[in-house]
């Protein structure tokens, strides 16, 4: 995406813009592509099939422009059965990832899975590939490959265990996926995909990750407990294991009589590692390491604002699509969470299918002013000529937020420091420790640490290490959602996207909470960092000098405080006046975890503002109080 700068209304009247011309009018002006057919895979992990259906109503739209192919491998539920006993939290990362064996598991790994599981997924795979055959679409198949198994597994079949592929700083119990280098574990994956195959035979592209979140290869240099693997293979180049791994499943595929297109996405390697792979990939297999002419790939926000929805960045999904180009094979629409929590308001996938629909094969802009233009007619599509340049300055005023953010703030984000660390929903206090394990017990067994006392003493721990932002930093960003909120809130209610800029003004001031949250806790810890020894000490009153301000980190620390009350409350209403939906959430409380807030939300922030308010002077037995 561009930076925009702010473009006065004057200078668009007096440019003299056509109206934004309709779908049909874009539709009759472009020019056919020849043989050439570009597929679009679109990914949103619905398991309700009602709402599966709507979203291939939605990606059938795109038929007219290319093959479409709509990812159906999400679960039917969380795999419980892999977590450890007493819980771990590295592998809630992979609880719900899918991979064949938990469709159609080889007999050898059918023993060590739950059957009703199996059949859960087995049965949600079928029902939404029929679904697909409805509307006339393709179906495709995400996964984490080699992905771990069960370590009874590989106790009863010790000749298969391949890397140790778990991060040994976030969690204490090893996982092991299997090694892909011996001849049997291909032959496995082979069948494995067959079998998928030759149940729902609409699937044309498998696409993976490896090296992270619960899957990864022997010896890779990425591995987060470092290379490691069988000695047998160690000497084997990434490039030919790789190539090894994508072999098993065209292998499969021939089985079946089938040619599919194979994608290795989003996966960690070393540069070396990167190079190797590119050398030695079979025919039509791609390895997405950098930016690709055969390879696009476009999604929403719900990426990088989790877990809000209803956010869209229109310029950057204009720029994804006018790279789409004759060499372009594959484009990649993704409107996933992380870790497969969750998936984006229906209402933005819609209007991103109509942004592709409205803008390709349109020529791409040749410079910054053009880009702007493109940009202001589309913000007068969904607000009209009355409210465009509002919609227009609000996702200008996001865009240059965002840049900011990127550069000065750091790697705070809604999913690890919300979420997984838990700061939407825990007390902001002084001394953690003096919480009794009532209070801990909504928010605590969900906080991403090895460690419960780090978890409890180190607020920005974040997946095992420590993380500051810049005092004052996360402030100009905040600032910047406040403003561009607000436009979106003068904007007419009468606009052709009323209900749309309505839902975005109200996400993007959820996601101004949580970031809000993540500013406080890290002043918060940084001012406990700077007094640990004191807070090591019994509690204790303060020396009789008379002082007029006190200890100046007390008063820093209340103020913090006190700030994280009202941004509490103010959630609170957001929630509750539309918000929820809004917010990617568990409907049932068993469903909650590191990575997914509870039912419950509201319920567990009023919780949060009493234990604030009953532990509001635990400081005062620490730092001084003012004595005036």
């Amino acid at each position: 995406m561009k930076n925009y700068q702010i473009f006065s209304t004057i200078f668009f009247l007096a440019s003299g813009f056509l109206p934004y011309p309709s779908p049909e009018l874009i539709l009759a002006q472009q020019t056919p592509a020849g043989d050439h057919k570009v597929t679009f895979v679109i990914t949103a992990p619905m398991r309700d099939l009602g709402e599966f259906r709507e979203l291939a109503k939605q990606a059938a739209r795109l038929k007219p422009h290319g093959n479409v192919e709509v990812t159906i491998s999400t679960l039917a539920e969380k795999g419980f059965y892999e977590i450890p006993e007493g819980g771990n939290f590295w592998y809630e990362y992979a609880s719900y990832n899918p991979t064949p064996y938990k469709f159609f598991p080889d007999p050898r790994i059918t023993p060590f899975i739950p059957a009703d599981f199996v059949k859960k997924n087995r049965d949600l795979l079928l029902a939404r590939a029929k679904i697909l055959r409805e509307f006339g679409l393709g179906g495709a198949f995400w996964s984490y490959e080699p992905n771990f198994i069960p370590q009874p597994f590989f106790e009863a079949y010790p000749q298969f265990l391949g890397p140790r592929v778990d991060h040994p700083r976030r969690g204490n119990y090893p996982a092991f996926a299997p090694c892909i280098d011996i001849q049997e574990t291909r032959d496995m994956f082979a069948g494995m995909v067959a079998e998928l195959l030759k149940n729902v035979p609409e699937i044309h592209t498998i696409f993976f990750k490896t090296n992270d979140a619960g899957s990864g290869l022997c010896w890779s240099d990425w591995q987060y407990s470092g290379p490691n693997g069988p000695s047998a293979c160690r000497d084997i180049g990434m490039g030919e294991r790789v190539a090894s791994l994508m072999n098993s499943f065209r292998d499969g595929a021939a089985r079946e009589g089938k040619k599919i297109s194979i994608h290795l996405t989003g996966s960690m390697f070393s540069d070396q590692e990167k190079e190797d792979i590119s050398r030695h990939l079979p025919p039509d297999c791609y390895f997405q390491s950098n930016t690709s002419d055969e390879v696009q790939s476009v999604g929403s926000e719900i990426g990088a604002k989790y877990p809000v929805r209803g956010l869209i960045d229109p310029s950057g999904i204009l720029e994804g699509i006018h790279s789409i180009g004759p060499a372009t094979g594959t484009v990649f629409i993704n409107f996933r969470s992380y870790y497969d929590r969750s998936y984006e308001l229906p209402s933005v996938i819609e209007k991103v299918i109509d942004m592709f629909i409205r803008y390709l094969g349109t020529p791409a802009p040749g410079n910054e002013i053009e880009e702007k233009q493109e940009l202001y007619k589309l913000c007068e599509a969904w607000a009209g000529e009355k409210d465009a340049q509002k919609l227009f300055d609000a996702f200008r005023i996001m865009e240059e937020a965002e840049t900011y953010k990127r550069s000065a703030v750091g790697n705070a984000s809604g999913i690890y420091w919300g979420v997984s660390a838990r700061q939407i929903t825990r007390p902001l206090v002084a001394v953690p420790q003096m919480l009794s394990g009532e209070d801990e017990s909504y928010f605590m067994p969900h906080v991403f640490n090895a460690s419960e006392d780090e978890a409890r003493m180190d607020y920005t721990d974040i997946h095992g290490s420590h993380n500051t932002i810049p005092e004052g930093a996360m402030n100009r960003y905040l600032s910047g959602l406040k403003r561009a909120a607000t436009l979106l809130e003068q904007i007419d209610g009468t606009v052709p996207e009323k209900d749309f800029i309505r839902n975005m003004a109200l996400a993007l001031r959820i996601h101004r909470s949580i970031m809000r949250s993540a500013g406080n806790f890290a002043e918060a810890q940084a001012i406990r960092d700077r007094n640990a020894e004191k807070f090591r000490q019994p509690p204790h009153r303060p020396d009789k000098s008379v002082t007029w301000e006190g200890d100046p980190d007390r008063q820093a620390f209340v103020t913090i405080m006190r700030d994280e009350l009202d941004n509490t409350l103010e959630l609170i209403s957001l929630l509750e006046n539309g918000g929820m939906n809004l917010v990617c959430h568990a409907t049932d409380p068993r469903y909650e975890d590191t990575f997914l807030l509870g039912p419950n939300v509201v319920d567990q922030l009023r919780i949060k503002r009493n234990i604030m308010l009953a532990h509001w002077t635990d400081i005062e037995g620490y730092l001084a109080t003012p004595f005036k």
